[in-house]
């Protein structure tokens, strides 16, 4: 199939769009005479000495620096791992787009020899805010090995800090929302073709949370920007996560909806803390593991997990609150709660209502205190769930008030406001355009306790109506790791080299319907077929368990 690699003539905020000829007679001088490019060189000479010119997009150029291979500590996620950066020559600049919204953006740019000729866009997390191809966890875990070879683009999406006070500017969340990669991607294009002296043949886009939500939105709403987008977890829906928590968090902090402190309620009483998420863990394994045909710690079929901790609760609530080996009435409820479906009364984009419950499993991947209950009880903004902070952060903005947050908020009362933002932040459920030229392959953790793999399954859905099953199953796939939770942690096989498959669909036609991740145990490691949702990895009942091929995808 012929592909274009034109850049979307659309200019948006007023901006003029340069096409990919006007790209290439810019950077290549448009003739037989021209100079040999700077990627000719050694990748420490001709970094140093290159500057690009007649960058599109009111680009600005900044600086260049030659990132050696070195070691550091991941500290985005908090984990503290050492992890190792690629050598790159990284080109940094900026685009100013209005007062409220500056983007810093970044290209890198591998040993000419080494580059494939290809460049990938390398979407962030949370609220953005920040460089992701600067961030260790975003190299190592969501582009890995696979994407030393491609130009790495990226950029903060468009603000510097990682919470929402820029979200009341229109052109800083248009930005955040869509534009920044666009405009980023464009850039990153042009410096390519000056550097290397010829044009990316391709464009692959990978994110996760956020960043994967940023690749659905960016086939939505750009669909000629990408020949493939890999959506890892993709965080869609924010706004109905955010305005359907509210009964959750004041359930776990104990207050009621105007805030005052719930009487007859103890501190904590309903809150469940690092040591009792444990033991909740290790009993809902118990009762869950062997489903999946096999007792290997990774509750496969989530499905069929329907068990409630009865027989973990307190003799006595009062006391149970300070023990660990049990379980109050108010913290099983708690439990409940994170499992249920939420249903405030508010339509948001594509017609969709309440927020879908969680999968099993996330209490033993550390996503239940990162996002569901928070390291502390008492603890500051921080210490509590993003469950917690996400909602508060974006209802401070939206009410500009500091006071406020998702105790005390009810959606109802703007619901415009959260109408237009949902509108602003999410992907239609029609990727036609996209499906003419793209493929699409979304992988998400059946653990996840931060966004809902059920929204995700709901949208994709959506989209399969939309385009036609047959017409679906041509450019879209959609694979999950039971086990494994928001930040690639847990006893399941996370680890899958999902780019590699996107490729191979796009340039050669080999659709990912085999895939395979593997994880590690105390036996060693270990295999697992990526299966497409709602399927699992069931076991055969015989062959080697840390094999793949002793696993079928089934759905009950």
């Amino acid at each position: 199939m012929k592909h274009s690699f034109s850049i979307n003539p659309v200019a948006p905020q007023g901006r003029r769009v340069l096409t990919l000829t006007s790209l290439l007679l810019a950077a290549c001088g448009g003739g037989d005479d021209a100079p040999p490019p700077p990627a000719s060189r050694p990748l420490a000479q001709s970094c140093a000495s290159y500057v690009p010119s007649k960058l599109p997009v009111n680009a600005r150029f900044e600086r260049t620096e030659l990132r050696k291979a070195q070691t550091v500590n991941e500290s985005h996620y908090g984990t503290g791992e050492a992890i190792t950066l690629p050598r790159a020559c990284i080109v940094r600049g900026t685009i100013v787009s209005g007062p409220g919204s500056t983007i810093h953006w970044a290209v890198e740019l591998p040993e000419g020899k080494d580059w494939n000729g290809k460049t990938m866009t390398l979407g962030g997390g949370g609220f953005d805010g920040f460089i992701p191809t600067d961030d260790p966890w975003h190299v190592k875990y969501v582009q890995g090995d696979a994407a030393l070879p491609f130009v790495r683009i990226s950029s903060d999406s468009g603000h510097q800090t990682e919470d929402f006070a820029w979200g009341t500017d229109p052109v800083a969340l248009q930005n955040h929302a869509q534009e920044a990669n666009h405009l980023a991607l464009q850039v990153g294009t042009h410096i390519a073709t000056q550097f290397y002296g010829k044009a990316p043949k391709r464009r692959y886009m990978v994110g996760h949370s956020n960043g994967g939500r940023s690749g659905l939105i960016a086939a939505d709403r750009y669909p000629n920007d990408y020949d493939g987008v890999l959506a890892m977890a993709p965080a869609i829906s924010q706004q109905a996560h955010q305005v359907n928590m509210g009964d959750f968090n004041r359930w776990i902090y104990g207050r009621h909806p105007d805030g005052s402190v719930n009487a007859g309620v103890p501190a904590q009483a309903n809150w469940i803390s690092p040591a009792k998420s444990a033991l909740y863990a290790a009993a809902e394994i118990a009762a869950c593991d062997t489903l999946d045909g096999l007792a290997d710690g990774i509750i496969g079929n989530v499905e069929a997990c329907t068990y409630v901790p009865t027989n973990l609760q307190c003799a006595d609530d009062v006391a149970g609150i300070q023990d660990d080996s049990c379980l109050t009435t108010g913290q099983i409820e708690a439990i409940r709660l994170n499992y249920a479906d939420k249903s405030v009364p508010l339509t948001l984009a594509n017609g969709m209502t309440g927020y879908e419950r969680y999968g099993r499993g996330g209490a033993a991947t550390g996503d239940w205190q990162v996002y569901a209950f928070g390291f502390e009880y008492a603890g500051g903004f921080l210490s509590k769930g993003f469950s917690y902070i996400a909602p508060t952060s974006v209802i401070q903005a939206l009410t500009g008030s500091a006071t406020a947050d998702a105790m005390n908020h009810d959606p109802l009362s703007m619901s415009t406001k959260w109408q237009a933002l949902s509108r602003t932040m999410e992907p239609s459920t029609d990727l036609g355009r996209f499906a003419q030229r793209g493929k699409l392959l979304v992988w998400y953790g059946l653990a996840d306790t931060c966004v809902s793999v059920y929204r995700t399954a709901a949208y994709l859905d959506r989209v399969r109506q939309s385009s036609g099953s047959a017409k679906f199953d041509r450019f879209a796939r959609f694979v999950t790791s039971p086990g494994v939770g928001h930040d690639l942690t847990g006893p399941g096989a996370a680890k899958a080299d999902l780019i590699t498959a996107l490729v191979e669909w796009v340039e050669k036609g080999v659709a990912p319907d085999h895939l395979v991740a593997t994880g590690s145990s105390d036996a060693g490691m270990f295999e697992r077929p990526l299966c497409p949702f709602p399927s699992f990895p069931k076991y055969r009942g015989s062959g080697d368990t840390a094999q793949a091929s002793s696993f079928i995808c089934a759905v009950d």
